[in-house]
């Protein structure tokens, strides 16, 4: 599929080329070669005026311009003695050519010896009922070698042109699809990794059911330990799809974010509290730092959402008799959220994927340590992030060494009137 994209982006991009250079090209040389035509047949014209004004007698002294004067049919009355090198009956051809004509006409001529420019001016008649013509005339065959040439340099020119213009834009429509084949990529393991995330609990519930649905003849309480697998399958599966949905809405711009001023000390202590008695029956030391109220403008919910997500990641990953340390600090224009546990840590090697979609670093670290996680948690709250302006990042110096998770949000000289402020 992407190849034929490939390929229709080139032929277009290369199509576009040739009509704009045929354009420029045909422009280019119809003004050279108008400006070549209009000088010489100004020259002409500068010549037939000086012979038509009274007193002039050498016509010969006007260089490179040879006059023809005739009458009727037949010889002509005069020309120019330089037109012989051009051939003997030259002059007589050229009258017989122009003998038919009746008004101010310019004409080309081409002989065996050359390219001849003409301008015929219908000049007097004589007592004899017959018209005398002038003709000023001038050999044009340099100026046409060169508009030739300058063709030919045009196509030339046009034709090197079009085999860089196909490589280079070859070349600059793989690059261009680099990120949309890469998007496209993600796009399906994001499908294939979602379909086999639903089909777990699926499966799971299925089976469990189908249990009950075996033992009819039994009590909801000899089959509870079915039930309850079904359901807590059940609301493992409404988790993952209500995440799903949060992220599919963020790629689409349909999530609004409120811009409303959040005090972080006050949300992080609340959450503190929230989390304090989980922390303390698992065995796990949670304690939060937060000296200064720091005020920010966001979503309050969303921001509530992340900081669950990195404590609830925390909590999962540390072991009991470990510890967790909230803080928040400022930094310049910027408040610092930082995260840090005792727990399992994460190898070097996959810090750069840990906030990709189902990404998870160990299989039995994340079926058997995190309650059956989806790997969709560090995307949604690099979404929240991201939508807030602000940057987060993840450290760890390897496995069992811990992981500190920050965030840096931007704090606003001032804040938007008027309360609620949502964008897209």
């Amino acid at each position: 599929m992407f190849r034929r994209l490939r390929f229709r982006i080139t032929l277009l991009s290369v199509i576009l080329l040739i009509v704009l250079y045929s354009i420029t090209s045909f422009a280019v040389f119809a003004i050279i070669r108008g400006t070549a035509m209009q000088s010489i047949d100004g020259q002409l014209n500068r010549a037939a005026r000086e012979i038509l004004t009274p007193g002039f007698v050498t016509p010969q002294e006007i260089p490179g311009v040879y006059i023809i004067e005739a009458y009727g049919a037949g010889q002509p009355l005069y020309a120019s003695p330089e037109l012989a090198e051009f051939g003997e009956n030259l002059a007589t051809q050229i009258n017989n050519r122009i003998s038919t004509l009746t008004t101010k006409t310019y004409l080309n001529y081409t002989s065996s010896n050359g390219h001849f420019r003409i301008l015929f001016i219908p000049w007097q008649a004589t007592s004899g009922g017959q018209r005398i013509y002038l003709a000023t005339l001038t050999e044009d065959s340099g100026s046409l070698r060169l508009l030739t040439y300058l063709q030919h340099i045009i196509l030339i020119v046009g034709a090197f042109g079009l085999v860089g213009a196909t490589l280079v834009g070859f070349i600059l429509a793989d690059r261009m699809l680099r990120p949309i084949r890469s998007a496209w990529q993600r796009q399906l393991e994001f499908v294939a990794d979602a379909s086999h995330e639903l089909r777990t609990p699926l499966a799971v519930i299925q089976s469990n059911l189908g249990i009950v649905m075996e033992h009819t003849d039994e009590t909801v309480l000899e089959n509870l330990e079915w039930l309850n697998n079904a359901h807590s399958e059940s609301r493992r599966l409404s988790k993952l799809v209500q995440d799903l949905l949060t992220l599919a809405r963020s790629d689409s711009d349909q999530v609004h974010i409120e811009h409303d001023a959040v005090d972080l000390r006050d949300l992080i202590l609340h959450i503190h509290e929230l989390y304090e008695t989980l922390a303390e029956m698992k065995g796990i030391q949670l304690k939060a730092d937060a000296p200064v109220p720091i005020t920010i403008s966001g979503d309050r919910d969303r921001l509530h959402q992340l900081l669950v997500i990195l404590l609830d990641n925390a909590l999962k990953f540390t072991q009991e008799g470990g510890s967790i340390h909230i803080t928040l600090t400022q930094q310049r224009n910027f408040a610092v959220i930082s995260v840090q546990d005792t727990g399992l840590g994460i190898a070097k090697e996959d810090l750069k994927r840990v906030f990709d979609r189902f990404y998870t670093v160990d299989p039995a670290r994340s079926r058997e340590q995190s309650a059956k996680g989806t790997g969709l948690g560090l995307s949604i709250a690099s979404w929240v992030v991201e939508a807030h302006g602000g940057k987060i990042g993840i450290d760890s110096e390897g496995l069992g060494k811990g992981t500190t998770v920050h965030v840096e949000l931007p704090i606003p000289t001032k804040f938007p009137r008027g309360g609620n402020n949502s964008t897209t």
